[in-house]
């Protein structure tokens, strides 16, 4: 027999979002509500896969379930305020307005051939202050709650459906923010990203980027959640990524080795280090000899990201000749190696460059285009 639970609601505050609560607590709820299993995962079905916007639309639930629902949830998305695609048809730029008003996140949807490929923002703003990243430029405004994570993700598969197109198949925390600072709704978020009624993804199809948050990335090993690791590094020293990464005063490079050894021994995974290369700082030959004394005996590869300008760094970005050969130096010491291929740069959505939106509300990218 259904229960009928009134919502628990103090006068002025909304109802917390279904999106928004982990799997365990909706679990809780619906067996509170009298429901059987089955029913979290029709409940499921309408919400990540139907893309339904009301519970009175999930039909095959009987109206009092609707109404509990409605009446202790909010079904809730993000109100998108920018689409901006790429004149190369390989990119497209969500901006998302946050119920609260706290600001505009991004988001950027990649295509590759058959991937669809989610960057997706977990703060809006950031407080790491890495030199060439725009997102830094903000600050850290708030951590962004599990429900605006995954909504993020719902907006560009529902954008997707409506093209004829299949959905996500990959997602890549390296959007605005540092995932691994936001530990529990990343964490919760994921468990919607692999749950088979939700996104559906395998560990392999998801990777968190960090700047090198050492303690979270230990939490990642104890939790066995098995997704992709990649670190942006950047640097060969600990004296020049003092200067373009701050947060290497707290853990440096060598504390960032010894926990990617450990990561690989408990995963089996390699991790990948983006290493962002910028014209007369870290694209030597001396520079690789360096990374590689730092890498030996390491599994991993490094993943080399040619600069993307941004307005206001003075940072430049190298010739195409001088990544070539930087990647091939790297090659050359048997370390893996690739180049990043740049998508979205015309529409401010490369790496580093998200947070366009919020820092430039008058440019023409902010409008609905």
């Amino acid at each position: 027999m259904q229960k009928n639970v009134s919502p628990r609601v103090h006068a002025g505050h909304h109802l917390p979002e279904i999106t928004g609560i982990s799997l365990d607590v909706l679990e809780r709820k619906l067996r509170e509500f009298g429901q059987s299993a089955y029913r979290m995962r029709q409940i499921m079905n309408w919400i990540y896969h139907k893309h339904v916007h009301a519970f009175d639309d999930m039909s095959n639930l009987s109206k009092n379930l609707r109404t509990t629902l409605s009446g202790n949830f909010a079904l809730g998305r993000l109100e998108q305020v920018a689409c901006v695609k790429a004149e190369k048809g390989d990119a497209a730029k969500f901006g998302f307005e946050l119920r609260d008003g706290a600001g505009i996140i991004e988001s950027v949807l990649l295509y590759d051939d058959r991937r669809r490929t989610a960057c997706i923002s977990s703060q809006l703003g950031c407080n790491l202050g890495c030199v060439f990243c725009e997102t830094g430029r903000l600050g850290l405004l708030r951590n962004l709650t599990q429900g605006e994570i995954l909504g993020q993700l719902l907006a560009m598969n529902e954008y997707l459906e409506k093209r004829g197109d299949k959905s996500i198949t990959n997602v890549v925390f390296m959007g605005m923010g540092e995932a691994l600072a936001n530990f529990r709704h990343f964490r919760n978020a994921v468990d919607y990203l692999m749950h088979p009624d939700a996104f559906n993804l395998g560990g392999r199809r998801i990777t968190v980027s960090t700047a090198g948050v050492v303690p979270s990335i230990e939490r990642l090993m104890r939790e066995k959640l098995n997704v992709n690791l990649a670190i942006s590094l950047n640097t060969y020293s600990n004296e020049l990524r003092d200067r373009l990464m701050p947060i290497n005063k707290k853990y440096p490079i060598e504390q960032l080795i010894e926990v990617s050894h450990r990561y690989f021994e408990h995963t089996g995974r390699r991790v990948t280090f983006e290493y962002v290369l910028i014209k007369g700082e870290n694209d030597s030959d001396a520079a690789a000899a360096a990374l590689k004394k730092h890498l030996a005996g390491l599994t991993c590869k490094v993943n080399v990201i040619p600069l993307n300008n941004c307005d206001y760094s003075s940072e430049k970005t190298p010739a195409k000749a001088d990544v070539v050969r930087f990647v091939k130096k790297l090659h050359s010491f048997d370390i893996g190696a690739t180049i990043r291929t740049t998508r979205g740069n015309d529409i401010f959505g490369a790496c580093g460059q998200l947070g366009h939106l919020l820092l430039h509300k008058k440019s023409a990218a902010y409008q609905n285009i």
